[in-house]
């Protein structure tokens, strides 16, 4: 790399970069880094969890003319971009709740446009990537453990810097800083360390100096002489005037070709921000440069169809077009893709007119204007006065959490106004705003086959395209959608297109067509004529327009810290029309393959939902236990089952089900030509071939998956009597689309069923994930040895498993899964409590607020819950604990519940609301015949004997207990909906006993107590 000799050390010509008395030439390009100097910082300022820190922070980089600040020690949560005034934030923080470490990089809002990439590795890494004239700015801010943590920690920590190092160039200008709690020492002259260091080494500082002699950098703070309070960065707490602790821990490291560019280095003491370090900044000699990006289309915002007078602009454009289109369009015209095209001019030329996304406006935060001059006025007063500066720092502390206040008070007014008028699309995200949800997210983090962080975004998409290519390749002959059978099919009506964009949802990502279901919505009736035409063009010809058949895949983490294509789930953005035409197809095939579905699929069906696979498993278990009968239980995970479902097998299960010529060939057609796209981060990659796999995000796609599966089971167990038996029935197999649950009475029988539906799947194309497979016993007996084998490999046994979102064990217990969702729902209140804790939002607001973002958390699965003393005592001491916070009362106020309840105007609800929620799921599955799985298990006999003694407290048992009832009156009053809502209704009231329940009499058609 060339450079001009700069002043350094002890004043002298520095020698040139590369070997010692080496002479490298220097080109234009590289000149423009010398063109410009950059302040760039590195601070540990003690946490930024008060974001008036930020502010502070943001404050002086201005003072300081700093484009690029390193933050040590923010303790932000997770990872993301936010905005402080005229600065970006870019952090990496912990991934729990736990407010300890993290790394940041704040830059001027002008540097923006600069930045090429931002990996968040780690809460004690993260690299930001700036475009610069001489190639690449790699900025890797750290934050190192402290003397008390284990060596491992910091070991972990330089092992991520390598990785990241790995993915950075030779010619890229590379600065590793940060609090690296490593002292270098002073006198030493080499390569990697000047002589300006501070006090004696230790062994931390050993372990710096290798990793600068592996990567060849060198440490620039140690190069140029200043006096020692510009070159200390921490101040000791025992620090004192007669006992000077103070070291050199903070350090900016540099590539050792480029150490000329780095013309000074020195820390800033008064600097203020509150902190036991020192702000430490280098000029460094490099021009930046804006990012070239491919240019993006103005994006369509339905969004802005809220605003009446734009909707109905789009709404009068769109059926004008439509009007004209239907007056000159020939009646002759079959062809799918013309008409679509017509259609597709007519629609958008309005939307590219009126729906243009606006510029985003900049949000206001609390910070003002007159708390930034008290925080430089602060700083004056540190050097010259430390009681006013003792004086100014409570004032500053009080106007901030008046400011805070006021802009509080000011978005509570906002939600209590969208409240008011029922916005709850604007009101949700308020809140998220409010609470901080919303920051924008970090770009994903991807890895090759060899663990090597990839960062080349052709390099990624390169890594995409390989993985989707063998995620979805199957081999499938061309003849395979040539079809010749009879055409049967009815046309499609009007009434079933009108009905379709109805039920089509609002607010979702448009295809590559660019049209929403929010402006399908705008076409009136006489011109729905036009939509009906093209879809029964497309329904007899077979033929769906080129467009349909592509669409683009969205990457979305399933984890956190996910890194490998494997750890994200790609979604499908495809046409609006598409789904709708789907739509119609899918009403009519629904009641056919519904049919021949089995009472033990109650995933993606109308009516049924998790809870009731929850209720069937739990109350199963419960009953077999109560007769001492032990059950074995295989919860079975499939390898990407969804995107494993061959096209020929699932055409072929279509035709058997006496479906429709026309809509098999529809569906033929559509699979058998589909294409897609990934989409990584602004670019696009090559269009793939999907030759297996239902489609993601189609409104066909759970249907057609569970027939499918439903093949599979039948033809794995219909002649399996193995199960729990129950009135002669057995019962082997509970399901929730792909999450199958096998149940057996003994090991035998277990494996003999999973050894069928392996074979069975693997003929189907799908494979089970053994390391995610689990075996379970269930029994009275101490410690069962029985092992369950799946292809001669070993299925872990558990005694505790999370199935459909719930905590389930080997003792049929509730009180650890109750333990689970309060603590959920206390994590859900506490991210809100700024809202839920405010005073200037309405209590009936607040309540309100609780019971839609906190109690439904807490209530997961409720219906299947059995209940104990202790159990009804943690859920009320929830309640209680919530209302409390509230209303602000401290534990300390020694004010009762009783005192609570009544400011807050109401009962204790948590416990009612379970006993109302099991009454009425009780009712709601006796009512229905279509719950015969249900009734049987809640009802039916299992063979066995009950044990001596107290019987276990059971399903049913708590709700005798609390109504004052037998099961057989429990029954009579769930299939009588009157008398089920009376006793709704006293129980809201605080009656639950027999004596006072009021019934119905059928006969005489008055109620009676």
């Amino acid at each position: 790399m060339a450079m001009v000799g700069i002043n350094f050390q002890s004043g002298g010509s520095s020698p040139p970069i590369g070997s010692p008395g080496g002479t490298v030439l220097m080109d234009a390009k590289r000149l423009n880094l010398l063109k410009s100097n950059i302040r760039i910082g590195t601070w540990n300022v003690n946490s930024m969890f008060d974001l008036s820190k930020a502010h502070n922070v943001a404050l002086e980089m201005t003072r300081l003319d700093i484009k690029i600040m390193g933050i040590s020690d923010t303790r932000w949560i997770g990872s993301g971009q936010s905005t402080v005034q005229d600065k970006v934030i870019y952090f990496s923080g912990n991934n729990n709740s736990r407010h300890e470490y993290g790394v940041a990089v704040m830059i001027d809002e002008t540097l923006k446009h600069t930045v090429k990439n931002f990996i968040p590795l780690s809460p004690r890494v993260m690299l930001l990537q700036l475009e610069a004239y001489c190639g690449t700015l790699n900025i890797i801010q750290v934050y190192a453990p402290t003397k008390d943590k284990p060596d491992e920690e910091v070991e972990e920590m330089y092992k991520d810097i390598q990785n990241i190092l790995k993915v950075t160039k030779n010619q890229d200008v590379t600065i590793v800083m940060g609090d690296l709690n490593a002292k270098i020492g002073a006198g030493q002259n080499d390569e990697w360390v000047g002589r300006y260091g501070l006090g004696e080494r230790n062994e931390r500082g050993d372990r710096l100096y290798e990793f600068c002699q592996e990567n060849s950098m060198v440490i620039t703070n140690t190069l140029f002489q200043h006096h020692k309070r510009r070159l200390y960065t921490w101040t000791s707490p025992k620090h004192k005037p007669s006992c000077i602790i103070r070291n050199q821990i903070d350090f900016i490291l540099i590539k050792q070709r480029y150490r000329n560019a780095v013309t000074n280095v020195k820390t800033y003491p008064g600097a203020g921000v509150p902190s036991d370090h020192r702000l430490l900044v280098a000029e460094v000699k490099v021009r930046l440069k804006r990012l070239k990006k491919s240019v993006q289309p103005p994006r369509i915002e339905p969004k802005l169809l809220r605003n009446i007078e734009i909707k109905g602009d789009v709404f009068q454009a769109i059926n004008e077009n439509l009007k004209k289109l239907k007056d000159t369009s020939h009646t002759h015209e079959i062809n799918p893709n013309q008409i679509w095209k017509n259609i597709k001019t007519a629609i958008l030329e309005p939307c590219k007119k009126y729906l243009q996304k606006p510029k985003q406006q900049k949000r206001k935060d609390w910070m003002t204007e007159g708390i930034l001059k008290l925080m430089e006025e602060r700083r004056q007063a540190k050097l010259t006065d430390l009681r006013k500066h003792i004086e100014l720092k409570k004032q500053i502390r009080h106007e901030c959490r008046k400011a805070k206040e006021e802009w509080l008070r000011g978005k509570c007014d906002e939600m209590e106004e969208l409240e008011r008028r029922h916005d709850t699309h604007n009101l949700h995200k308020k809140i998220k705003e409010f609470t901080g949800s919303n920051r924008k997210q970090p770009p994903s983090i991807l890895t090759d086959e060899n663990g090597n962080i990839v960062i080349d975004v052709a390099k990624q998409k390169q890594i995409w395209e390989e993985y989707v290519r063998e995620l979805f390749e199957d081999q499938r002959e061309e003849n395979e959608y040539n079809s010749e059978d009879d055409e049967t099919g009815p046309p499609i009506l009007k009434e079933e297109v009108r009905c379709a964009i109805e039920a089509a949802k609002n607010g979702k990502a448009a295809g590559p067509d660019e049209i929403s279901a929010d402006v399908l919505k705008l076409i009136d009736e006489q011109h729905l004529d036009l939509i009906t035409a093209l879809f029964n063009s497309i329904y007899v010809t077979g033929r769906l327009p080129q467009e349909w058949l592509e669409s683009t895949f969205v990457t979305i983490p399933k984890k956190p810290n996910a890194k490998s294509c494997g750890d994200y789930r790609t979604i499908s953005l495809m046409s609006h029309t598409l789904k709708i035409f789907l739509k119609v197809i899918q009403r009519r095939i629904y009641r056919k393959l519904e049919e021949n579905m089995a009472d033990t699929q109650f995933g993606f069906r109308n009516g049924y939902s998790t809870r009731d696979a929850l209720f069937a498993y739990n109350i199963l278990i419960q009953r077999c236990l109560d007769v001492n009968q032990s059950v074995y239980v295989c919860f079975i995970d499939y390898n990407k089952a969804f995107d494993k479902v061959r096209h020929s097998l699932l055409i072929n299960i279509l035709k058997e089900e006496a479906i429709d010529t026309r809509d098999v060939q529809i569906l033929k057609n559509l699979y058998f030509h589909q294409k897609a796209e990934i989409r990584v981060k602004s670019e696009t990659s090559n269009d793939l071939e999907i030759k297996r796999g239902v489609r993601q995000g189609c409104v066909l796609s759970p249907l057609l998956f569970n027939i499918y599966s439903e093949r599979i089971m039948a033809k794995a167990l219909e002649e399996e009597r193995g199960g729990i038996v129950i009135n002669g029935t057995p019962v082997n197999n509970l399901r929730y689309a792909d999450d199958t649950v096998l149940l057996a009475e003994n090991i035998e029988d277990l494996q003999r069923m999973l050894n069928k539906v392996m074979e069975a799947s693997e003929e189907y194309g799908l494979t089970l994930n053994t390391k995610k497979t689990k075996f379970m016993i269930i029994t009275k007996r101490i410690n069962p040895s029985e092992q369950l084998m799946a292809r001669g490999e070993n299925i872990e046994k558990v005694s505790a498993y999370n199935y459909l979102g719930t905590r389930v064990n080997s003792n049929s217990e509730y009180y650890p899964e109750i333990k689970i969702r309060i603590e959920k729902a206390r994590s859900a209140f506490l991210k809100m409590r700024p809202i839920l804790s405010s005073h200037d939002l309405s209590l009936d607001t607040r309540v309100r607020l609780l019971k839609c973002y906190v109690f439904p958390i807490l209530l997961y699965g409720v219906e299947a819950w059995t209940l104990n003393k202790e159990c009804e005592d943690r859920l009320q001491a929830f309640e209680m604990w919530a209302y409390r916070r509230i209303l602000r009362i401290s534990w300390t106020d020694r004010v009762t519940n009783v005192e609570v309840l009544r400011r807050m105007g109401k009962e204790v609800e948590i416990i009612n609301e379970v006993k109302k929620r099991k009454l009425t799921y009780l009712g709601h599955i006796m009512r229905g015949p279509k719950y015969e799985i249900l009734h049987l298990i809640i009802q039916g006999k299992i063979m066995g004997k009950r044990s001596v003694g107290r019987r276990r407290i059971s399903w049913l048992r708590n709700l005798r207990e609390w109504f004052n009832c037998s099961s057989n009156e429990l029954f009579k009053v769930a299939i009588n909906k009157i008398r089920l809502t009376l006793m709704i209704a006293n129980l809201r009231n605080g009656d639950g006993t027999r004596r006072k329940v009021a019934t119905y009499s059928h006969h005489s058609g008055k109620m009676f107590s």
